[in-house]
């Protein structure tokens, strides 16, 4: 209850900010989960060379291959149709929600990298639910 008219106002408000907060914090954890530098196709057999030519023609996340069409990819200088195609294999392995499987293994090292971040207060950490951040 209200003591006074613009406490009910400022409850409004505050809670207009908090719904905010949330969808903004579900935007930023949906997001992370796409952003992977391109640098981790290395591990999938793709050489540093190659990422070096991704990168100077502007692509440095896998997100950004996996969205690129082919023919696009073959107008990189040094790529063919065979390297084209293991490209978008590597890719395919990085982001876990296009290969709709991710192993126990790789959840556990997504997990050890995750940082909880802070307000300050501890009352408006449980309001909010906390905050991870995957770095």
């Amino acid at each position: 209850m209200s003591c006074s008219p613009g406490d009910e106002e400022l409850d409004d408000e505050v809670q207009f900010m908090l719904n905010g907060f949330h969808s903004i914090t579900k935007l930023i954890r949906t997001t992370q989960e796409f952003i992977v530098d391109i640098d981790g196709i290395q591990a999938h057999g793709v050489g540093a060379a190659d990422i070096i030519k991704l990168k100077t023609n502007g692509y440095y996340t896998v997100t950004s291959v996996h969205a690129a069409t082919r023919k696009t990819l073959l107008k990189i200088k040094g790529f063919s149709e065979v390297k084209v195609e293991k490209v978008k294999e590597a890719v395919a392995k990085c982001l876990p929600s296009v290969s709709g499987f991710i192993t126990a293994a790789e959840l556990g090292h997504q997990r050890k990298r995750v940082v909880r971040i802070s307000t300050g207060s501890k009352q408006l950490d449980a309001i909010l639910g906390g905050y991870d951040l995957l770095l």
